[in-house]
């Protein structure tokens, strides 16, 4: 039976670090795709991959492009929508533990095609601290439930130019999973066992990294997130009806 199952973990490993490293290089390359592509994947493919293991790879890989761009971050806009976010984040968390021992797939699917709704929404909002921190609030809110942070607060900073935008989010998304952690950690959610898992999955961001600049050069970047939207909410249902 041991030796059975050892290769079966071999291989959930290997599928979700080439999910980590798919979504990785989307999000190195055209500024979206990380967790909106990954988490869903994941979830289907081992639900206690996510959040927390999950969201130890989005932090890697935002630190590292957020350290890159570093220049071009707004420390303003990033400020405001953190102190949002970690309030969402304690609010995530406590309804997590209100949720412990209930089966959370359907719970993560409603939570990412709520997500996929607001990236596909279009809807017009001006970028002051009143929406900052009503975004950063509800990106804590939904990044440490279901691992997905970015849609709330990519809406309120749609209109900023695409470099600031990048660096900004990458900033937010790098220091927020740190957040996140924390707070699912304080409610005993996230212990050495998620760690590891999280540990786990992180060979998979410097691959995406490596293979981000190729991809850069080839893909279109509306059709990009057509797929990644797509993607994100089939996995969702998929994880509604199993």
């Amino acid at each position: 039976m041991h030796g059975g199952i050892v290769p079966v973990l071999a291989v959930m490993f290997l599928l979700a670090m080439i999910i980590i490293a798919a979504g990785s290089a989307l999000q190195a390359a055209t500024g979206m795709g990380m967790a909106l592509f990954a988490v869903p994947l994941l979830a289907l493919l081992d639900p206690a991959l996510v959040p927390g293991p999950s969201l130890c790879a989005v932090m890697t890989l935002s630190t590292a492009v957020a350290w890159r761009e570093r220049g071009a971050i707004d420390r303003r806009i990033l400020a405001v929508a953190l102190l949002g976010f970690a309030a969402g984040s304690v609010l995530g968390a406590i309804v997590m533990t209100l949720l412990i021992g209930l089966s959370l797939s359907r719970i993560f699917a409603l939570l990412i095609l709520t997500a996929v709704f607001l990236s596909m929404a279009g809807l017009n909002i001006r970028t002051g601290n009143l929406t900052l921190l009503i975004g950063g609030t509800a990106s804590g809110l939904l990044g440490t439930m279901s691992g997905v942070q970015g849609p709330p607060i990519a809406l309120v900073l749609q209109h900023q130019p695409p470099e600031r935008l990048r660096a900004t989010l990458c900033a937010f998304f790098a220091v927020g999973s740190i957040v996140s952690i924390l707070a699912l950690a304080a409610a005993g959610i996230f212990g050495i066992g998620q760690a590891e898992l999280g540990l786990a999955l992180l060979p998979g961001v410097p691959v995406g990294l490596a293979i981000a600049p190729i991809l850069a050069r080839r893909i279109d970047r509306r059709r990009a997130r057509l797929c990644v939207l797509a993607i994100s909410a089939l996995s969702a249902l998929a994880l509604l009806l199993r």
